[in-house]
């Protein structure tokens, strides 16, 4: 049985549910506080019997009395001492045995009273307190009420009345609480998508987010993003072949240019064609070789470094340079593809004996954490022009017989391998760098 999907609406909403049911119950805690306490001191009997009252209270063809069923006189029932005085107008309510003073106290009360306590204050037990409390223009008395009386039910309907205008900030509270749970909810739905987006990269245009895992909701935005990068793999895979096939197909006509021109001796004519040539032939190689640079085996720096620079020694020293290679480790082991590492290389070290003045050293350092610098003591390279050398067909105006794309390839298989090439800072010549994510030296 295929296991539904989860949805995102409804984590949020029981993210609210449990924020909600959770700051009511703190709700229900702060209430039963004071009356796990038997707070007398806060005129608990009195207080309680007036908010049974208010809702207890009804006033018909002119005359104030009981509702049926009415709490208060579950009160009664359990302190038989309870009374009170409940005043509207010219309308008057009696219960029980009114105390004289308190009689006395309602003849000779001011009419901007509000509320009041008063009784026995010294004395424990308190079932002398009273007190009064006008609301909508409706007088409230009550006291003679045992503490040890009161139920939680009628403490609360008395903390609900009190905090009546705190309902819409509790209200308030309660959504930000919900916010605090639903947010990292969200977030945590929403990393590992983000995750693999952000693996994404041009080198590997085959990979897709994933859509294991991903909340419904979501799921159509991520089948849309995989099906845009369906188009866009497909145009890319479209302009590949089309220009592997010209390049392909320029290399015939190219050869037969080139057989045409040599008994010429016209030397800026060969040059032209070589640079055509070796255009051609590059185009091709940065398909080839970036393709082979996403193959994986354990490949030594220090040895692959070794063959490259005694495979290029000739053309070196024919040129005017001395060529050496420094390695801190005898061996620098790294994962990827050794043909593809092996023609970055040869182009960093053509690139040195092209533009490195024709004199002095062309030094290729392996390091044991994974790099290898190509260094030339040569005129160097521009600080402005450090990355745009690095774009396809891009030529500075020292770069006289270059084609533009040695050094766009070499950075196209560092990339593949997650790698980088770059530029070094250098006080003379110029310092090419190649550096691996991973490396492991061997002494």
């Amino acid at each position: 049985m295929k296991r539904p999907r989860a949805s995102l609406v409804l984590r949020l909403t029981i993210a609210f549910v449990i924020s909600h049911a959770v700051a009511l119950m703190v709700f229900l805690l702060a209430a039963l506080f004071p009356f796990a306490r038997n707070d007398a001191d806060a005129q608990l009997g009195p207080d309680v019997a007036i908010a049974l009252l208010k809702r207890d209270v009804v006033s018909e063809h002119g005359a104030l009395r009981l509702r049926s069923n009415a709490d208060v006189l579950d009160l009664a029932q359990r302190s038989p001492s309870l009374w009170f005085v409940v005043r509207s107008g010219g309308q008057q309510l009696d219960f029980g045995r009114v105390p004289p003073q308190a009689r006395e106290i309602l003849r000779s009360l001011p009419g901007v009273v509000k509320s009041a306590e008063f009784g026995n204050v010294g004395k424990s037990g308190r079932a002398g307190d009273a007190s009064i409390t006008v609301d909508d223009d409706r007088m409230y008395v009550a006291g003679g009420v045992e503490t040890n009386a009161i139920t939680f039910g009628n403490w609360l309907r008395l903390f609900i009345s009190e905090s009546y205008g705190l309902i819409p900030l509790l209200s308030a509270l309660f959504t930000l609480a919900g916010g605090l749970i639903a947010i990292p909810i969200v977030l945590r739905t929403l990393r590992p998508t983000a995750r693999a987006a952000a693996q994404l990269d041009g080198s590997d245009l085959q990979r897709r987010l994933p859509e294991t895992g991903v909340v419904k909701e979501l799921l159509p935005i991520v089948r849309a993003f995989n099906a845009a990068l369906d188009r866009v793999g497909d145009a890319f895979e479209r302009r590949r072949r089309f220009i592997a096939d010209v390049a392909h197909e320029l290399r015939t006509p190219l050869a037969v240019l080139n057989m045409h021109v040599e008994p010429l001796h016209n030397p800026d004519l060969q040059r032209a064609v070589f640079r055509l040539g070796e255009m051609v032939g590059q185009m091709l190689d940065a398909e080839r070789l970036v393709l082979a640079g996403r193959k994986r085996e354990r490949v030594d720096l220090v040895q692959l470094a070794k063959e490259a620079t005694a495979n290029v020694a000739p053309l070196a020293i024919s040129n005017g340079y001395a060529i050496a290679l420094n390695a801190q480790a005898e061996s620098v082991i790294v994962d990827g593809d050794a043909h593809a590492i092996s023609r970055a290389l040869a182009n960093l070290l053509g690139n040195a004996i092209a533009h490195g003045g024709g004199s002095g050293t062309i030094e290729v350092r392996v390091s044991a954490n994974g790099a290898i610098d190509v260094c030339d003591e040569g005129p160097g390279v521009p600080a402005e022009a450090r990355e745009r050398i690095f774009e396809p067909f891009h030529r500075e105006r020292w770069d006289k017989d270059g084609c533009g794309l040695g050094l766009h390839l070499v950075r196209e298989i560092m990339q593949a391998h997650g790698g980088t090439a770059r530029v070094m800072s250098s006080g003379a010549g110029a310092v090419f760098r190649l550096e691996f994510p991973t490396a492991f030296p061997l002494a």
